[in-house]
């Protein structure tokens, strides 16, 4: 889904320009797909020639100064012509995934690099190039992907879809979802399709289904469409500099709240959204929003200028401050504001640096009141119990501050605040605020607010207050006040202690608005935050090898101990990798950190590169140096894009899961289940061999449950091996990214470091179909780390050239069926870090037994003892043996046990498998299925 207003509105400006600019500039696109398609022929006996020929109105689209895909795909096509055209002829397959089909000529493309590639480093088959030669086979149902212009097509028509740099499948689906939603609306506009029909000639390609419009539509919306387009156009509240700066002198207009916005939105660089303001400085996003509304009435009550009408007649306050454009899809908020520049001059004329930049964190203690002349009791009781506050936003400003009530209400109060409600002169509760979002309120509505707020205590009192009267005090006719800093001491004497029997100091011991926060920059050639153990403190010198002082050399006197650390390793790592906390300010030489928890999934520089809400960070303003400064709200924005990828372990009671439980799931002995964790404990590395059917991958998660002690999925990793497996896959290696490549990490890599984080606990990495691999080509250096004596043992990585270690409790259980020809034997390097157990079929075992009993049924009885029967002449079968007896499970796991179950059983898994067993005794192969059939006669 996308806005279709917004779309029109871009329609509008591209039928502006098309016939007199657009067309005579990509024009060559439909003739491209005309001349791909009139010389396009697979079968052409000199492939290279015919490909040269079909690309060669292409070259806008597939060369550029850095990018040269239709040089190298020609140029494999001289050198290996056949592999080239089968290259094609699979990715033309429209019966294959799209997906898998562009990944198989990447890949492909890489080979012939390797082989034909001459000293080149790049064979630029990418997605971008790849999906150009789908366009042009296929011109009515593709487009040409492009990462960065769809991403801002989305973001201009605020469309549902997302993009993701390295999520290459979903990207490429969603774009052709989002351009076959644009394209259709497209075939709906008559004047535009005339106008194209107008333009098309003998040499272009007609399009008849739009799709290389649609393209070109994309194409204009991200180069020229919407391009710093600021609004209202029409309306200026008529105020010169001058004019601005008696204002921000009048301190009834301007008060303090209303000049660090000021402030804050200069240092911004004049223009910014309350998302990212409030992450850069602090306070909430209404802070902002509402006190920019207040200021904006403020002015205009002073100055009388004109102010801009909303549709419903109402005002619109902030363009008397600001001008504003759609935040884009990438942006938080609805708005991005810009300081008029009027404003922003007269801002450069005015002393602001007594104003704060960065807000107080500390919380601040408010009084609420719920007055009986404005709020009924059935309306505060009906409050009490959804626990909100209440305050009308127009409630006047009291005591000697100009800032309304209403404003301090909506604004200056932030999540973590104390308050105490008193319902006119009676105390009722002490609490505090517990979001920042303030919402209307449904039972009074018509300018009524609330706040969401959580109870501390009860008021020991309700009696009617008789003390000393102050603004914040009960018999003071004031709605929302802030208790003054000078006044704390009274307001814990006349309200804290006898109601509420605490302390000022007791409410902030748990409070951690004093702690600060860092993003650590080390390189991890020098100092390996990933790889090193969560727990561990490691120390960093406040001077560097010449005995001068780090850069930002303050910030490290700044760090004290519990402040927040994100850990970040440079080139050639550039991913945030770890979460710290610094353990010991500094003592003149050093200062000290402590990992808290390693990230299985780090991210990219990239990603914290693109967040707009980032973009003052003071890392990414000058990035030379190790500690920098993080605000709160920036600390958070990373922190939340750290949980998405790497999220907490669930705190929910996680079932029990006992040795009781495995014996009575699945059907061994006792004795053999005692032996088994006993060598996967010590050996910690085992395989589960054995014939199919006999429950191995149904087994492996119950002893991984049963290890644990509970039903726990975070602390176990199931994957399955195949042919095309690899390190890449595996461990680590790099993908395609944009135009280069990034170095992604894999699978096990991540799981290690997740179990990292939990060296208390056990994991269970569980591989089915292990043998299935390439074991050492997917392994590699990993082969020794996972021996049992060189576990938490470090080694270096071939790929990035760290350090790693695979975690002593992590557990690898493979399964591997016994029963596969096609399949090679593990090699003996391979075999000793594996201990082998069998699993063989448990129709004896004690669990089965009594399985079989609850359906006291005599054909299933009679079938179990048939197929014991053929077990055992599979076993003296000397081309077979016992690894290729039938297994327990296919006789599992059935609610109701019916001849057409069991028939099903022996035509559908029983019978197929004998055929392959005696493929060459078909005498046999007849003999037992006249014996399994005979037992339904």
């Amino acid at each position: 889904m996308f806005d279709k207003s917004r779309l029109k509105a871009a329609l509008i400006e591209y039928k502006k320009r098309f016939v007199q600019t657009q067309w005579p500039d990509e024009k060559y696109k439909w003739e491209a797909v005309k001349c791909f398609q009139v010389n396009w022929d697979v079968n052409a006996s000199d492939f290279a020639g015919m490909l040269t020929k079909s690309l060669s109105q292409a070259a806008n689209l597939l060369t550029s100064a850095n990018n040269f895909p239709a040089g190298m795909i020609t140029g494999f096509a001289k050198s290996a012509g056949e592999e080239v055209r089968a290259m094609f002829i699979e990715l033309y397959d429209e019966s294959k995934d799209i997906c898998e089909r562009i990944e198989n000529f990447k890949q492909k493309s890489s080979s012939l690099l390797e082989r034909y590639g001459n000293g080149a480093k790049q064979h630029y088959q990418y997605e971008n190039a790849i999906s150009t030669y789908l366009w042009l086979r296929y011109p009515d149902k593709y487009y040409i992907y492009k990462l960065t212009e769809v991403k801002e097509v989305s973001n201009v028509l605020k469309s549902d879809y997302t993009f993701k740099r390295g999520a290459y499948a979903s990207n490429i689906r969603n774009f052709i979802a989002f351009y076959n939603e644009i394209c259709a609306e497209l075939q709906q506009d008559e004047e535009l399709k005339n106008m194209l029909a107008s333009q098309i000639t003998g040499t272009c390609y007609p399009d008849p289904e739009l799709r290389t419009l649609t393209m070109d539509v994309g194409f204009f919306i991200n180069k020229y469409y919407d391009k710093d387009e600021w609004w209202p156009k029409g309306y200026t509240p008529g105020l010169s500099a001058d004019g601005w700066e008696s204002l921000l002198n009048d301190s009834e207009v301007f008060t303090e709240s209303s000049l660090e916005i000021m402030k804050r939105m200069l240092d911004y660089g004049g223009k910014a959204n309350c998302t990212q303001l409030a992450i850069k400085y602090g306070e909430s996003r209404n802070f902002y929003n509402a006190g920019s509304s207040a200021l904006a009435k403020r002015v205009v009550q002073r100055t009388g200028c004109p102010v801009l009408q909303r549709d419903d007649r109402g005002n619109k306050w902030w363009p008397v401050l600001y001008v504003g454009r759609v935040a884009e899809k990438n942006e938080k908020g609805s708005y991005i504001w810009k300081l008029r520049d009027e404003l922003a001059e007269a801002l450069g004329r005015v002393d602001l640096s007594k104003v704060n930049l960065y807000a107080n964190l500390a919380p601040n203690f408010w009084k609420i009141s719920h007055g009986k002349d404005c709020i009924t009791d059935a309306e505060a009781a009906a409050f009490e119990k959804r626990r909100v506050v209440v305050v009308h936003k127009d409630t006047a400003a009291k005591g000697k501050t100009k800032v309304s009530q209403g404003e301090d209400f909506m604004a200056t109060m932030k999540k973590g605040d104390f308050f105490y409600l008193c319902r006119g002169n009676s105390i009722r509760l002490l609490g505090r605020i517990d979001s920042d979002e303030v919402e209307e309120n449904s039972e009074k509505q018509d300018g009524w607010c609330e706040r969401s707020y959580t109870v501390i205590a009860e008021s020991r009192d309700t009696s009617p207050y008789t003390g000393d009267k102050k603004w914040w005090t009960p018999n003071d006719n004031s709605t929302c006040i802030a208790v003054p800093d000078g006044e704390m001491q009274q307001f814990e004497n006349y309200i804290l202690k006898p109601y509420f029997d605490i302390t000022r100091e007791e409410l902030l011991k748990n409070d951690a608005s004093g702690i600060h926060y860092w993003f650590l920059n080390a390189n991890p050639k020098i100092w390996s935050m990933a790889s090193m153990p969560v727990g561990e403190v490691q120390d960093y010198t406040l001077y560097n090898d010449n005995g001068n002082k780090r850069r930002v050399f303050q910030n490290f006197l700044d760090a004290k101990a519990g402040d927040m650390v994100i850990g970040y390793e440079s080139t050639p790592v550039k991913q945030v990798v770890a979460l710290m906390r610094i353990s010991a300010e500094q003592d003149g030489e050093k200062i000290y950190f402590e990992k808290l928890e390693g990230l299985a999934s780090p991210i990219d520089y990239a990603t914290l590169k693109e967040c707009p809400e980032l973009e003052k960070m003071e890392y990414f303003v000058n990035p030379q140096g190790s500690l920098f400064k993080l605000t709160k709200g920036e600390y958070e924005f990373i922190l939340d894009m750290i949980r998405d990828e790497n999220p907490t372990p669930s705190k929910k009671d996680k079932d029990k899961y006992t040795k009781e439980n495995f014996l009575k799931d699945v059907y061994i002995t006792e004795a053999k289940y005692d032996r088994l964790v006993s060598v996967l404990k010590k050996k910690k590395n085992i395989i589960l061999q054995g014939a199919p059917g006999v429950g191995k991958t149904f087994a492996a998660k119950r002893l991984a449950y049963s290890i644990m002690g509970e039903m726990d999925e975070d602390r176990i990793e199931f994957i399955q091996f195949h042919q095309n497996y690899s390190y890449e896959d595996f461990v680590m290696g790099y993908r395609p990214a944009g135009d280069g490549f990034e170095l992604k990490y894999g699978i096990f890599y991540r799981f290690c470091q997740k179990a990292a984080n939990h060296p208390d606990k056990d994991y269970f990495f569980i591989i089915d179909e292990i043998n299935r691999g390439n074991m050492s080509k997917i392994f590699g250096e990993l082969l020794m780390l996972i021996e049992a004596d060189y576990r938490d043992k470090r080694a270096t990585l071939a790929y990035n050239g760290l350090s790693f270690s695979v975690p002593k409790r992590l557990h690898i259980i493979g399964m591997m069926n016994t029963a596969d020809r096609s399949l090679a034997m593990i090699d003996y390097a391979l075999r000793r870090r594996f201990s082998f157990f069998d699993m063989e079929p448990g129709f004896d075992s004690e669990g089965f037994i009594n399985y079989q009993k609850g359906f006291a049924n005599d054909t299933f009885n009679t079938l179990i003892e048939r197929i014991k029967d053929l077990n055992r002449e599979i076993m003296q079968d000397r081309s077979l043996g016992k690894g290729f007896c039938i297994g327990h499970s296919y006789f599992c796991n059935a609610d109701e046990c019916t001849d057409e179950w069991m028939k099903d059983v022996v035509d559908y898994d029983i019978l197929p498998m004998l055929s392959e067993y005696w493929f060459d005794d078909n005498a046999k192969l007849q003999r037992w299925e006249n014996i399994l059939h005979g037992v339904f006669q």
